[in-house]
């Protein structure tokens, strides 16, 4: 009796190991996914083909990734009974923004095995031969732009944009054409550029920018040329800026100025009034000396004068008692 229920629960033991097992032992009698594609570079009109083999009646997920890396396409491709499949994708259009030249991959995933992945590489361009990406540090459009890391609210301010091919400036008359995409952001808000580009010189463009409200913003310039795409950006802040601050302190100085011209003017004025009462005074002080030496003078004459009225009247005194003398 014992020894049948160590054999149950041996029994027991191996199903469980084995029904654990199953799928991975299925999977790995699967075939793998074998991806392939027509060419490996594209010109505009090119006809892009995958084929390959799968899981029997498997639906297999195409998606093809821009040279930014973002999905542009999707197509869903069906196996036969067999797994094999063949689809014609698309036909690649002539380039736009949307379809720039560089290199592209079509990625490949099978719906019943998501882990069944493969990519390939391909290259789009004018010509059949394999270009770099447009994010490589020899790409061949390239663009610089530049800008005042700070300015002030409801002030333009000017953004300069050079644009490259091989290394050689790209002139163009109607730069509008090649920067239009550009445009400032401001949280989820954009400012199209459109229109605003003008021709400084030969590869470098301008465009005089106003902004309405303070914040942080991002300045991306976009350059479209000869079927590539570049990009550059830049962060600049609004508010209280650096020309706002100086523009007060330039308006602090005129005050100063104006205040110290005052202080000057005040000063001037005290030191005339200064020198006219010592002027004043000098020439009060040579009119006392002149009164006293007259007031000399004066008593010079009049002392004589009252000693003869002295003796005059003297002398009338002793005449009047004579004369009374003589009476008696």
């Amino acid at each position: 009796m014992r020894s049948n229920v160590l054999l149950y629960a041996l029994v027991i033991v191996i199903i469980l190991v084995v029904s654990n097992n199953l799928p991975t032992y299925a999977q790995a009698q699967l075939p793998q996914l074998t991806f392939l594609i027509n060419d490996e570079s594209f010109v505009p009109g090119d006809v892009l083909v995958v084929y390959g083999k799968s899981i029997p009646n498997d639906i297999l997920a195409i998606r093809i990734f821009d040279p930014a890396g973002k999905a542009i396409r999707f197509e869903s491709v069906y196996a036969d009974n067999n797994g094999s499949f063949t689809a014609q994708i698309f036909t690649w259009p002539e380039p736009s923004r949307n379809f720039v030249y560089g290199q592209y991959i079509i990625e490949a995933a099978s719906s019943t095995l998501p882990e069944n992945k493969l990519t390939r590489e391909v290259s789009y361009s004018d010509e059949k031969t394999p270009v770099p990406p447009i994010t490589s540090s020899d790409n061949a459009l390239s663009v610089k732009l530049d800008s005042p890391t700070e300015i002030s609210v409801r002030k333009p301010f000017r953004i300069f944009v050079q644009v490259t091919f091989n290394g050689a400036l790209v002139n163009v008359d109607n730069p509008d054409d090649m920067l239009k995409s550009s445009h400032v952001h401001l949280g989820n808000s954009t400012i199209n550029l459109s229109g605003k580009f003008n021709k400084l010189h030969e590869g470098i463009y301008y465009a005089d920018v106003q902004l309405d409200t303070s914040g942080s913003y991002i300045i991306h310039a976009i350059a479209f040329y000869r079927g590539f795409l570049a990009h550059d950006s830049k962060v600049i802040s609004s508010g209280s800026s650096i020309g706002e601050v100086q523009e007060s302190v330039d308006t602090l100085k005129l005050e100063l100025d104006r205040t110290s011209r005052e202080l000057n003017a005040t000063r001037q004025a005290v030191d005339d009034a200064r020198e006219t009462i010592k002027r004043d005074i000098e020439t009060a002080t040579g009119s006392v000396s002149q009164l006293e030496n007259a007031s000399g003078q004066i008593n010079s004459l009049i002392l004589p004068i009252l000693a003869l009225i002295s003796i005059i009247i003297a002398l009338q005194i002793s005449l009047f008692a004579r004369i009374r003398a003589s009476f008696k």
